[in-house]
């Protein structure tokens, strides 16, 4: 047998330029939308709020433009919800007014029947009705004599 050579010859490519320039993916297979075409014309309101969902997060909390506190500002001049929310601020104020009034009210209810519970005091000798009685609990006089008020009798 005879000795013949034989030259091999291969092509090597550098691995960062084939990154760059062979599509490893399987994007063929996948569908995703152009994102590059959006008409702003043709958007919906479904479709703004698909993109605001998408952004949510992105969009600064603070801002005169394009942040969150602009939408709400821009909302609540929009649906006038300012108006709307000092009505509900004096109703709420007046609410509170009315139950302070409630309980002065109580309160004086309670030291009335106080009063009433502990009897009239006189200072001369009479025979007198305490308050619960007046109340139409039960009758029961009490007779004083001079400018004390101490015992008595129960007829």
């Amino acid at each position: 047998m005879s000795k013949q050579a034989i030259n091999f010859s291969r092509q090597v490519f550098n691995k960062q330029k084939f990154s760059e320039t062979v599509d490893t993916e399987f994007s063929q297979l996948v569908r995703k939308q152009d994102e590059t075409f959006f008409d702003v014309n043709l958007a919906t309101v479904e479709d703004f709020f698909t993109i605001y969902g998408n952004l949510f997060l992105e969009i600064p909390k603070n801002g005169e433009v394009n942040s969150h506190e602009f939408l709400i500002n821009e909302s609540t001049e929009y649906i006038n919800f300012k108006a709307q929310n000092d009505t509900l601020n004096s109703l709420l104020q007046e609410i509170a007014e009315l139950r302070q009034e409630n309980l002065d009210i109580r309160q004086q209810n309670l030291e009335l029947i106080e009063q009433f519970s502990t009897g009239v005091i006189s200072t001369e000798r009479q025979v007198v009705t305490t308050g619960a009685s007046l109340a139409g609990i039960s009758t029961t006089n009490v007779s004083v004599g001079g400018t004390s008020g101490g015992g008595g009798s129960n007829y």
